[in-house]
């Protein structure tokens, strides 16, 4: 009987995170559960309902809306949120916060960051956790932002070190606390 009441109480806790207004965004939202197709869904609802359709990239609309300290833009494309992005503006440069990107949509958050972030502002910060897949995406970030001609630095107590390598990250990418001495930046 147990065991049943707690599996009631968890699908209650569900139906509720469901429904409630993905808009009031806490430190528990996590965009993570954006891949969760009926989160997912409210999600977007209330993002069409409540941000400002600002425009398109690629395919998708792109709606935008702030929580104070941070700036969230979000892609929708055929009624389904495919990337999350919170920031904000550091003179004049992309600080990144937390980014969000469903699986089939493989590179669309790299390619956002250069074809609007990097085009509309000075630079790209990352932020301060440090996670395999993380590594993987800002190694490629890096590598493509050498190639089209930007500076690349480790930033470690405001200090900038040029990298001339995308795979010196390596060095500098920890998966523990000594990981959040460091963020990579982008220069245009």
């Amino acid at each position: 009987m147990i065991k049943l009441k707690e599996l009631l109480e968890s699908v209650h806790r569900d139906i509720v995170s469901l429904y409630e207004s993905p808009m009031r965004l806490t430190r528990k939202f996590n965009p993570d559960e954006l891949g969760s197709l009926g989160k997912n869904n409210s999600f977007t609802i209330a993002t069409k309902e409540k941000a400002k359709n600002i425009g398109k990239f690629k395919n998708c609309d792109l709606y935008e809306y702030s929580t104070g300290e941070y700036i969230i833009n979000i892609l929708i494309s055929n009624d389904y949120t495919v990337a999350f992005f919170q920031y904000k503006i550091v003179n004049g440069i992309v600080e990144e916060h937390r980014i969000w990107q469903d699986a089939t949509c493989i590179g669309l958050c790299r390619e956002f960051m250069f074809e609007y972030f990097l085009k509309k502002y000075g630079g790209l910060l990352s932020d301060d956790s440090h996670t395999e897949l993380g590594q993987k995406y800002w190694e490629k970030l890096l590598s493509k932002a050498l190639e089209v001609g930007y500076k690349i630095f480790v930033v470690k107590d405001n200090q900038r070190i040029p990298l001339e390598n995308p795979l010196d990250i390596k060095q500098f990418y920890f998966d523990s606390t000594k990981g959040l001495e460091y963020k990579f930046l982008i220069l245009r």
